[in-house]
């Protein structure tokens, strides 16, 4: 089991580094519930299949399962954003065309989503200059979007040379089935859905969640 001082260390790190909320977690409160990454299929997401970590890609729930039994303790962590810039009235068609809206909201919105996912690299990177030999972290929404935007297709689905950004790339929270909702609750923390219908007045914050799992 990882030594408690160590995890203190590495939930310092990530509020250093951007996150505005951060938790040490047993392997238990993480939540997986099948529903979550038939979510992303039906109805399809406009990602689901064009990622190579995306359903219906990736770890299937028992594969999760597998890997949550090899930890026992993680790093949950939240990254705020402004309800102005994910609830943007603009976002929803910017996403959905992939043309980048006059204001700026998709790219904003994409800085954010890879500070998640460089948080979990950190993370994971620091553990392992602790001694830590094997470590596992999961980041938010599809890595396509902010690595690979101006990219025709995911290289790791099409091609047999991989990932263009696997120092960076991982999979979502939500991809590998894990029920971010009720996690953010049960660690206290607001959290409120978002959809192509919200508006800035009608939701108080975004957020965005991250874990690393470290044995």
């Amino acid at each position: 089991m990882a030594d408690r001082s160590d995890l203190e260390t590495l939930r310092e790190s990530a509020l250093e580094t951007g996150a505005d909320k951060a938790v040490i977690i047993p392997v238990s409160d993480v939540l997986l519930d099948p529903r979550v990454r038939l979510k992303c299929m039906i109805p399809k997401c406009y990602m689901s299949g064009s990622c190579g970590h995306c359903p219906p890609h990736g770890n299937s729930i028992q594969e999760v399962r597998e890997i949550l039994s090899r930890f026992r303790q993680g790093i949950f962590f939240q990254v705020p954003v402004k309800s102005t810039i994910i609830a943007a009235k603009s976002l929803y068609k910017a996403i959905e065309t992939g043309i980048m809206d006059n204001e700026g909201n998709a790219f904003n919105l994409g800085g954010h989503y890879i500070l998640v996912f460089s948080i979990v690299k950190l993370l994971q990177k620091r553990a392992k200059s602790m001694g830590y030999r094997v470590t596992h972290g999961f980041a938010a929404g599809n890595c396509r979007d902010p690595f690979c935007h101006l990219q025709p297709h995911c290289r790791d689905l099409m091609t047999q040379k991989g990932c263009r950004h696997p120092e960076l790339s991982s999979f979502s929270m939500e991809s590998c089935g894990m029920d971010v909702f009720t996690m953010a609750a049960r660690a206290g923390w607001n959290h409120y859905p978002i959809g192509g219908t919200c508006t800035p007045e009608s939701v108080p914050t975004g957020n965005l969640m991250g874990l690393v799992l470290v044995a």
